[in-house]
């Protein structure tokens, strides 16, 4: 039930796209878009949460934490709640959401949750615009933090799109605190993430933290995040590792550049 639902929240998101005629990310303006489908954006002091959404019929406010002031996280909160509002019309007539809600990819979540977090990565970079841009090119940190500032949006959710978007076999996993707390595979991954959550001592995501933000190897293990390749010291793969102090937390682009 879920792959099904999954799709419906990206095509809700290009068919909204495809209605306004939006071709270039420039013209992606979430503020406008909004006030467009009658969903008035507000900006206002929020405690414990970064945005709230409340339906009235086919009308909604939409109320960011003014306290914001990353661009990206705002804009990325704003197209979560209007996914709530396309997707889930009869469930969510009062809806809130945290940093820690829009950073989590993983599906062990609320599936609604995961939709708005997957129909704001399409709203906000379309597949049609996003995937020329990263089509012939090499999978690294670098790469997505260049889109990231194109389609203005956050890090982490440029990661996602970018591996459910790239040809190469890739996978983006998010750690916190020596444990993997959620992966996503690109649709091509042909390999089994370790069944243990626990981060291999030696893997890049294991070395940065708050006084190292960034790791790149192309000489990790593979046996240290895949399964059937523990002890092959021969297996090889990529990992770019990025560390956030604010989220205390890091990113790992796994890479399988060559034959494993």
């Amino acid at each position: 039930m879920i792959q099904p639902r999954k799709a419906i929240a990206v095509a809700k998101a290009r068919e909204l796209l495809n209605e306004l005629r939006i071709l270039e990310p420039d013209e992606i303006d979430i503020d406008r878009i909004s006030f467009f489908k009658d969903a008035e954006i507000r900006y206002e002091t929020l405690q414990g949460m970064d945005g709230r959404i409340v339906r009235e019929g086919k009308a909604a406010i939409i109320t960011i934490n003014k306290k914001i002031s990353f661009e990206g996280q705002r804009r990325f909160v704003i197209a979560h709640e209007l996914g709530h509002y396309f997707l889930h019309p009869k469930t969510r007539q009062v809806e809130s959401v945290s940093q820690d809600q829009t950073n989590n990819w993983s599906e062990q979540q609320d599936i609604e949750e995961y939709e708005a977090n997957l129909f704001a990565a399409e709203l906000l970079m379309p597949s049609s615009m996003f995937s020329i841009r990263i089509k012939g090119k090499l999978p690294s940190f670098e790469l997505i933090e260049s889109l990231q500032k194109t389609f203005r949006t956050t890090l982490t959710a440029t990661a996602v799109q970018f591996v459910l978007n790239t040809k190469e076999e890739c996978a983006i996993v998010s750690v916190e605190g020596r444990q993997r707390k959620w992966f996503i595979l690109s649709p091509g991954f042909s390999f089994r993430m370790l069944e243990d959550t626990y981060i291999h001592g030696c893997s890049c995501a294991a070395e940065v933290g708050p006084n190292k933000k960034a790791v790149r190897s192309s000489q990790v293990e593979a046996g240290y995040w895949l399964e059937g390749f523990r002890g092959y010291h021969k297996a090889l793969i990529t990992e770019d590792a990025r560390y956030f102090s604010l989220l205390v937390r890091s990113l790992s682009l796994l890479w399988i550049h060559d034959a494993i």
